[in-house]
């Protein structure tokens, strides 16, 4: 009897030992696992632009580089190896599967996600070239896998904290490369031959990349400056400081260099609408003051006279943008985009419920091309390949209920950021969001940034640190999460 009893004990020493040794481990994992996730992160923003990076040679010959490839070759497996570090870390991080069900059960946005890429996959059926629909199709799953996993990684403010300073630090990278072009030095991976300062190789998509990045630079600069001084050392803080505001006002500058009209227009939007924006969310706290109007103005009046000067020191794009405004009987930025507006909306009626198939607009544009007006910018030697208006485009190649589905998640961003009660609205990060979501906004009405690859991550990007804003209450979060918060 004694010697059962001793065995028993053994091997529940045993097994207590086993069970301890696990949850070391487990905790081993959790910890490395939060340090991983960071650098993922951050690696992933601070890298993402770098493929888009164009090439020159020191003599003036173009040299193939990263550029010339297809550029979701980098960033749709980058995406898909994300999600797989994610789904990997759910085996051993009982919080974050619960965060993931929980998300995965009640968020809004995600079934509205879903909803539109079912759309995108029922226009398959009409699809005259399948083959480039079935290519759309995967690149369009990739980033939803990935907003998915960035919505759930970003109820953590470390996490979201790092992928803003991945975006925000890669402009380092893009703007000197940027500002040297403009100067006509020619180094490697630079290609100055279609637009001034064109680091991704077209000024457009430069411009669109600056534009969107401007705000988050902003405001981490601005939570520098606002940080307590007992929390950080007053040396180290103030040198985010300058390091942030550096970065956004060399981007801004950089952005007239590339004389890209959409971004000066984005930048103007929200450089005119956030002070309505901010003077809506005070009055929702309180009555407002004398105080608040005056400096609200004041901030106003400022970042007009800097957006007034940039005008005056860059002429090129001052012309670009009053040629735009001014002419009329000539190819301005309306007058050639309404042949492409006008020749798919007669696409659209023609197929109004599964459209042409997604990835498909540039094939069937040639059968309308005359049925609005004849295109002027389309001819034996040059072939307009996006409509140059996304939302359009979506319609086009999705059908009217895709739109629609569109639409509804793009404004719940919108819905989202002005009703203020994000998890870290005490820190303002609504505002930089705002202005992002304003620009790509007006982005897409006038250009195609969800053809292209960085541009249309990014709509990724935006929509999971919207959708990462679940009121509280209705999500469940580890205690470390809250008391960092």
């Amino acid at each position: 009897m004694a010697k059962k009893n001793k065995a028993a004990h053994k091997r529940q020493r045993q097994l207590q030992e086993k069970k301890a040794g696990e949850k070391l481990s487990i905790n081993r994992l959790r910890r490395y696992d939060e340090l991983f996730f960071h650098i993922i992160v951050f690696g992933f923003f601070f890298l993402a632009p770098l493929p888009f990076v164009s090439g020159f040679s020191p003599r003036g010959v173009t040299i193939f580089t990263l550029y010339n490839l297809p550029k979701y070759l980098f960033l749709c497996p980058a995406a898909f190896l994300i999600g797989f570090f994610f789904v990997l870390s759910l085996s051993y991080n009982d919080e974050r599967r619960k965060q993931t069900r929980e998300y995965i059960r009640r968020n809004w946005g995600l079934r509205l996600l879903l909803l539109f890429f079912v759309f995108q996959a029922l226009s398959l059926t009409g699809a005259s070239v399948r083959q480039n629909a079935l290519l759309q199709l995967i690149i369009y799953f990739s980033f939803i896998q990935l907003f998915v996993v960035l919505s759930i990684l970003f109820q953590q403010r470390k996490l979201l904290y790092a992928s803003l300073f991945g975006v925000a630090l890669s402009l380092l990278i893009v703007c000197p490369l940027g500002i040297m072009q403009f100067f006509k030095v020619q180094l490697p991976f630079l290609l100055p031959i279609k637009g001034p300062a064109a680091t991704f190789g077209y000024r457009n998509p430069a411009g669109h990349y600056l534009v969107l990045n401007i705000p988050f630079a902003a405001y981490l600069a601005y939570r520098f400056q606002r940080a307590e001084s007992k929390k950080s050392h007053p040396g180290r803080r103030l040198f985010m400081v300058f390091l942030f505001s550096f970065l956004s006002l060399i981007a801004l500058i950089h952005t007239f260099m590339t004389t890209t009209r959409t971004a000066i227009l984005a930048l103007l939007l929200y450089s005119l609408l956030l002070p309505v924006f901010h003077l809506f969310q005070l009055r929702k706290k309180q009555a407002l003051s004398w105080h608040a109007w005056l400096k609200t103005a004041m901030a106003t009046m400022g970042v007009a006279i800097l957006i007034i000067g940039c005008l005056m020191a860059f002429p090129q794009s001052r012309r670009r943008v009053m040629a735009s405004i001014k002419k009329t009987g000539s190819l301005s930025i309306l007058e050639a985009r309404r042949y492409h507006w006008g020749n798919t909306l007669y696409m659209i009626k023609d197929h109004p419920l599964m459209g042409v198939g997604l990835g498909n607009w540039r094939f069937n544009y040639p059968l309308y091309m005359h049925r609005y007006s004849k295109d002027p910018c389309y001819s034996f030697r040059v072939q307009v390949l996006k409509a140059h208006n996304d939302y359009l485009q979506i319609g086009a190649e999705c059908g009217l209920g895709a739109l629609f589905i569109f639409l509804c998640l793009w404004g719940r961003q919108f819905y989202l950021a002005g009703k203020g009660d994000h998890r870290f609205a005490n820190e303002y990060f609504h505002y930089p969001l705002f202005c992002s979501l304003l620009a790509l906004s007006a982005i897409m009405m006038f250009s195609f940034p969800l053809q292209l690859g960085y541009s249309r991550m990014y709509l990724f990007y935006l929509l999971a640190l919207g959708e990462s804003s679940i009121p509280p209450g209705r999500e469940i979060i580890d205690k470390s999460t809250l008391s960092s918060s």
